[in-house]
């Protein structure tokens, strides 16, 4: 399930494709035995924290059928079905009404009264909203193989939602039924930093339906049989590793600080004590628990938000690297905290990289809000022609990721200017 976070838009580290080709995989070098328990953890639980007694996937072909209502999205579903068709190595393809896999829209309003925090859902055992409503749809762990399910988008989500909506519902249609905060690089992670399908996931997928796991075995089974299907296809896996573990009392204080309808001061108390609780993990846990406190004081309190942007960003450099999108992500929050503190070459040191990195990875949402504060910064530089076209790639990308809803690309874009001082 997609969360839904309320958060500042452009600072909020929400990322969308934005078309091209996806570059080929050269692995996931991470230990194999350290990617075989996530993959446990993947299939063998779901997000309620309810244990599954079998494998579960399909078993032949399966089809994925869009509703009329989404249609403008063909291109996008093709994309992410041949990604995993040909990443890993699956049968599976657009189809018509007796597919396996079934997205549609329904309204706004009956989605947040049914799923209140989610951008959008996957239900399991059904084909239709109708047949939801009607009770019949069925509990991932009550199921022995999976048949058919449905995936629910409200028909006001913007382009880059029902973009990523595409990606990680059907990937998780297909059995990886939890989502794993504890795993950095996978759109099974409700952090949302990862809106479509990673070379992590493909992996887990092809995995998965390797011929050697069968529907229904148990967990033990799986874990080995998982370990050696690894070992022949990831070689890049071959080394030693560190397995870490779900904390369910961080991801409380996470859900309670990213829920817009709290109040404020629960929302930062929270995100206070997730980074104390992150400190002890010492992962990437600790760098999006920082973003988050300090996206939270931005506009209130920017003085507590800058050193947590800081920290953030240095601990991404040191245990990610510059060319990891979370590091894109935290550079780009410095960067606007140099913007309003009139750094603007700052903002273009910081940027530069992190830039890249959002384009390769066709993140547009991403790529909007980098452009918008550098337009910014070369602009007080004097720099006009490179803030003209810093500002017209960032309209494109908003217009891409919200489609051509001028107010949601205004606000966007005022979020942007309001971080530079009156009189700039």
């Amino acid at each position: 399930m997609l969360k839904k976070l309320t958060l500042l838009l452009l600072l909020a580290g929400c990322v969308a494709p934005s078309g091209g080709s996806v570059p080929a995989s050269n692995g996931v070098p991470r230990s194999n035995l350290v990617l075989s328990n996530e993959f446990i953890d993947l299939t063998f639980q779901t997000e309620t924290g309810r244990s599954v007694q079998g494998l579960l996937k399909y078993e032949g072909p399966i089809r994925v059928s869009l509703s009329p209502a989404l249609t403008q999205y063909r291109g996008d579903l093709d994309q992410v079905l041949q990604k995993i068709r040909l990443g890993a190595n699956i049968d599976i393809a657009a189809g018509n009404d007796n597919a396996q896999i079934h997205v549609q829209q329904i309204p706004a309003a009956v989605m947040e009264r049914n799923f209140p925090n989610a951008a959008c859902v996957v239900a399991s055992g059904v084909n239709s909203w109708a047949a939801f409503r009607r009770g019949q749809s069925q509990s991932w762990s009550s199921q022995q193989n999976l048949q058919k399910a449905a995936i629910f988008i409200p028909d006001d989500a913007p382009p880059y939602i029902v973009r990523a909506c595409l990606n990680e519902e059907i990937g998780q249609a297909l059995g990886p039924v939890n989502d794993l905060y504890y795993v950095a690089d996978s759109i099974f992670n409700d952090d949302n930093v990862h809106n479509r399908l990673t070379d992590f996931d493909i992996l887990m997928l092809r995995v998965l339906y390797n011929d050697r796991l069968e529907v229904g075995m148990n967990k033990t089974q799986a874990s080995a049989i998982a370990a050696s299907i690894l070992n022949d296809i990831n070689p890049a896996g071959n080394r030693s590793g560190t397995v870490l573990r779900p904390n369910p009392q961080w991801k409380r204080l996470m859900e309670t600080a990213l829920i817009g309808g709290n109040p404020r001061g629960t929302r930062v108390l929270a995100a206070q004590q997730a980074i104390q609780v992150a400190r002890s993990m010492g992962d990437h846990r600790l760098i999006h628990s920082l973003l988050v406190y300090g996206r939270l004081n931005l506009r209130g309190a920017p003085q507590l938000a800058a050193p947590a942007f800081q920290e953030a960003y240095s601990l991404s450099l040191a245990q990610l690297g510059v060319d990891n999108l979370r590091t894109a992500v935290a550079a780009m929050h410095i960067a606007a905290v140099a913007l309003a503190a009139q750094r603007f070459d700052d903002v273009i040191r910081l940027t530069t990289p992190a830039l890249a990195v959002a384009r390769r990875h066709q993140d547009a949402v991403l790529v909007a809000g980098i452009q918008g504060i550098r337009a910014l910064a070369f602009a007080n530089l004097g720099r006009d022609a490179e803030s003209t076209r810093a500002r017209l790639d960032s309209l494109a990308q908003a217009r891409y990721a919200f489609g051509e809803d001028a107010e949601r690309i205004a606000a966007a874009q005022a979020q942007i200017a309001g971080l530079v001082p009156a009189g700039q």
